[in-house]
């Protein structure tokens, strides 16, 4: 019992980071480019989910679906299923400047149901609404003081997208889910072989309990290899992450 409990403060570590965002409306119109991506996520050698993600973008907008599920031991005993979308513009000058416009967000599990809804205009939250209430939190910071944050799904798909040599292993996100901040910083890259290891960094900056969260940095690893399709391309192999109570990793299988 102890482990399924472990095993369930990891997912919550995990959904604050990555994955409470929102519910897409897919409009497939226009000339967009498609990425999919489905991962395995497992720690200390146990599969607990997966996670699976469609991504379509042209220069100027972007829209990301996606849906995460327990697995094995975990989705026996907590059923937890996340469908979530975000839709948003890219910056004119770095096609890696993702703005979001509006994340929308469905989670479940065995023990409840929750909705979520947050909107941006000029690079800030200007609705933010959890149904049938936020979870409670008393060092949740106030959303609408924040600006040139990006929604947890969002850099989820910075992270994991197509990228050319020169963009491997660079960039620094602010992320928000609505109550909290945390920073995702690319620092060093390693070759090895015909492989590139981009390692980073989560810090938890505000929002979080200190007492639950003494360590406040977590190291992050991106596996990427050369596409098969175009060889100016590197696409992610895999990840991992370190999290208050272990390495998970993340083994993509599409």
């Amino acid at each position: 019992m102890c482990r399924y409990i472990k095993l369930r403060l990891l997912i919550s570590d995990i959904l604050k980071v990555y994955f409470q965002a929102g519910l897409l409306y897919f409009l497939s119109s226009g000339a967009f480019l498609a990425e999919e991506f489905s991962f395995k996520l497992s720690t200390k050698g146990i599969t607990f989910a997966s996670f699976q993600m469609t991504a379509k973008n042209d220069p100027r907008t972007y829209r990301i679906s996606s849906v995460f599920e327990s697995s094995g031991i975990l989705g026996a005993f907590t059923r937890i299923r996340i469908v979530s979308g975000a839709h948003g513009k890219i910056g004119t000058n770095d096609n890696l400047d993702f703005r979001p416009l509006e994340v929308l967000s469905k989670w479940q599990s065995l023990i409840n149901k929750k909705q979520s809804k947050i909107r941006y205009k000029d690079n800030k939250i200007i609705y933010y609404e959890v149904l049938p209430k936020a979870r409670k939190n008393l060092y949740a910071i106030d959303p609408f003081t924040l600006k040139g944050v990006i929604d947890p799904l969002t850099v989820t798909f910075w992270m994991l997208k197509n990228r050319t040599f020169n963009q491997l292993c660079r960039g620094k996100k602010l992320v928000s889910e609505g109550q909290s901040v945390i920073s995702v910083h690319f620092q060093n890259k390693k070759e090895t072989d015909d492989l590139i290891h981009c390692q980073g960094q989560f810090k938890f900056l505000k929002g979080f309990d200190p007492n639950k969260y003494k360590k406040t940095n977590y190291s992050f690893n991106l596996t990427y290899e050369k596409s098969k399709q175009n060889l100016n391309i590197w696409t992610v192999k895999s990840m991992s992450f370190d999290t208050r109570i272990g390495l998970v990793k993340a083994l993509r299988n599409r």
